[in-house]
């Protein structure tokens, strides 16, 4: 079968096979065009027989190539700690107030993680290991080290989000005692 004819037959159902690898329809209509990209220059340096399973084959693999960076950027997102602007505020009390609401937020996120999540966590946020020396150091697989961070993330996040409710739900709770006094 021709590249083209190849092309018109099957580059949507590649592009929604990959939309439901990834989720997402933008990024499977990128991953669709590389695929047919690298096909094209296989076919033309005659380097591979075109086929619908190869197709395929390097839609999925190009697809988990993006999961795995999602993973990745997901699991550096946040930062580190001194990204999350908990440094000195310069007497501002609104910020210094805020500064130990996030402190203590994510102290209740760290005392909620799995203990080897919390180390992770703790050497990747406050000893600024890379992902690499923290799978060496506690002898785990650099993945295992991204779903760990990544856990820890979606932990301090959940805090984060429970707290903010709370602290925009306290003023008006208090405003209503007032006008009922």
């Amino acid at each position: 079968m021709k590249f083209t004819e190849l092309y018109r037959q099957r580059h949507k159902a590649l592009e929604r096979y990959v939309r439901r690898l990834l989720g997402n329809g933008e990024d499977a209509a990128d991953v669709s065009q590389e695929v047919f990209l690298r096909a094209y220059a296989a076919e033309l340096g005659h380097a591979t027989p075109m086929s619908e399973a190869l197709l395929y084959t390097a839609a999925r693999n190009l697809a988990l190539t993006e999961l795995r960076k999602r993973t990745f950027r997901a699991t550096d997102a946040m930062g580190d700690l001194a990204d999350l602007q908990l440094h000195d505020a310069g007497g501002n009390p609104e910020a210094h107030l805020e500064r130990q609401q996030m402190i203590a937020a994510i102290e209740m996120a760290m005392s909620r993680m799995a203990p080897k999540c919390l180390e992770v966590f703790r050497l990747r946020k406050i000893e600024d290991a890379s992902h690499a020396s923290i799978a060496k150091q506690l002898d785990i697989s650099q993945k295992t080290v991204e779903r760990h961070m990544t856990r820890a993330l979606q932990l301090c996040h959940e805090v984060l989000v429970e707290e903010t409710s709370r602290a925009s739900t306290r003023p008006l709770a208090v405003a209503g005692r007032r006008q009922q006094e």
